[in-house]
């Protein structure tokens, strides 16, 4: 936990990779960002193609920051 009182995930570095998997996972699902990056396109019923877009990079903006 940040001082600040942001939650941030400790960058990856090749050697803590289940850590900051299990780690960057829930910090999504915390967001209601992690339907996107489950595995495959499975939009949740009555979700548009524009709706899914932004989820989607707000998910993938999220991961890279």
């Amino acid at each position: 936990m940040a001082e600040d009182g942001k939650f941030r995930v400790k960058k990856f570095n090749r050697q803590n990779f289940s850590l900051w998997k299990m780690k960057l996972e829930d910090y999504l699902y915390q967001k209601d960002l992690y339907v996107p990056v489950g595995g495959k396109k499975k939009m949740p019923t009555g979700m548009r193609d524009e709706e899914w877009n932004l989820l989607d990079k707000k998910a993938l903006g999220t991961i890279r920051l």
